[in-house]
């Protein structure tokens, strides 16, 4: 068993999701959705690399397409990138051989311009079932969650200093993070306030990685 939080109440498709993780450790995994996008996803690395962080990039097949160079750029820098479907519709709504079809695509999109296949699949605005959660785990994706999103705290207020405080009060070891860089709306507001998070993290003490670290982490801990 991954030690992602995976209760029998979960919602239908996200049982064996990976939500957050059991850990003492100081340790947080950051995630991206919606990328690789010119407009954002150079800044995000810029940041990265200024607060010694990693993180796990959830890529829509069309975009990694057509930005492969960004896709190099991501894994350039040390991190990773996981499947979040072909063009990013919602799965919920399709009928099973469209959903496999989506991540599929997805994936090969990944391959084709010559990354490592992805080991990590999120369902576009983690819109989810059953069949979802089936279909993503007969392609032997471990599905990847999140129990923090930055867009939720600063999208909607005039004062985004207070919202990231706010957020960082909610923060908890083993915490799985979610920004974009890519998709709408405008992510001006996620550039603006990153810098903001990525700081308080690091003078909370707290290790910025991938999803794979944080599952590492995790396990060598609970051995």
């Amino acid at each position: 068993m991954w030690p992602g939080r995976t209760t029998a109440a979960a919602p239908s498709g996200r049982k064996g999701a990976v939500v957050r993780v059991d850990t003492g450790q100081k340790v947080v995994a950051l995630t991206f959705d919606d990328g690789p996008d010119p407009r954002w996803t150079p800044r995000v690395l810029q940041l990265l690399r200024q607060y010694h962080a990693h993180a796990t990039f959830f890529e829509v097949g069309l975009n990694v397409t057509a930005h492969a160079d960004l896709v190099h750029d991501v894994l350039a820098d040390g991190n990773e990138v996981g499947d979040h479907t072909w063009d990013h519709p919602d799965l919920e709504l399709m009928r099973a051989d469209q959903v496999g079809q989506e991540i599929t695509r997805g994936a090969d999109a990944i391959t084709e311009v010559g990354a490592p296949a992805p080991k990590y699949f999120r369902p576009p605005k983690g819109l989810t079932d059953e069949a979802v959660g089936v279909l993503a785990n007969a392609n032997q994706y471990r599905t990847i969650f999140w129990d923090l999103c930055l867009e939720r705290f600063v999208d909607h207020t005039p004062d985004m200093r207070d919202a990231v405080d706010d957020m960082l009060t909610r923060v908890r070891p083993g915490s799985i993070i979610l920004a974009h860089d890519g998709g709408i709306p405008d992510r001006t507001k996620t550039m603006q306030t990153l810098p903001m998070l990525l700081e308080g993290l690091k003078a909370r003490g707290f290790k910025m990685v991938d999803v794979t670290q944080l599952l590492a982490d995790a396990q060598n801990l609970n051995r």
